[in-house]
């Protein structure tokens, strides 16, 4: 029996991106992916959302998450998870750190810290309609990406901006992005 080692960094195994490199290059299915989330409203503001699979290449993969999501008290929820706002801070963060770190790893740079510190300021008037002239949304996003290791301040900044540039969330929120909503109403 042979046993085969695989190469990590940081974690991150670089010869999956590559692997994956070299398989859309052959078939340009399995570059696509299909990510799906259901909501259900518990009570107040508190809802679930369940993760139940992915979809790569037309296949389903399973999986089994869930995440409460509420808003805090003062807000008029009763606090028993982080507000929509808040999960969206997160995976913004998420796909950041993610990226960052994969990048890292497939350039040899091992990485002792990588944290990120968002805010994104919200003006409710928007939401509560009470000025026209002050949209639903965030105002603004901010962050500071904070990293330590074995790489120059320069080559940190080039996996940073090619991090930025290649980011899913960063360009989900940057630009537009195509929405199709629909609303069913059961008997």
């Amino acid at each position: 029996m042979t046993t085969q080692t695989v190469y990590t960094i940081n974690g991150f195994a670089p010869s999956g991106i590559t692997d994956l490199i070299a398989a859309i290059q052959q078939d340009t299915a399995h570059a696509q992916l299909e990510f799906h989330a259901t909501t259900a409203w518990v009570d107040g503001t508190r809802s679930l959302t369940r993760i139940k699979s992915f979809d790569w290449a037309g296949q389903p993969y399973a999986r089994n998450f869930s995440l409460t999501i509420d808003e805090p008290e003062e807000l008029g929820g009763t606090n028993m998870g982080p507000n929509p706002q808040e999960v969206l801070l997160a995976g913004v963060n998420a796909c950041i750190m993610a990226t960052f770190v994969e990048f890292c790893s497939v350039e040899g740079i091992r990485l002792e810290k990588v944290e990120i510190h968002s805010t994104g300021s919200l003006d409710v008037r928007g939401m509560l309609k009470l000025d026209a002239s002050v949209h639903a949304g965030y105002q603004d996003l901010r962050w500071t990406m904070t990293v330590k290791g074995d790489a120059s301040p320069e080559k940190f900044q080039q996996m940073y901006e090619a991090t930025i540039a290649s980011s899913p969330n960063f360009w989900n929120l940057a630009n537009p992005v195509k929405m199709v909503p629909t609303l069913q109403v059961e008997a």
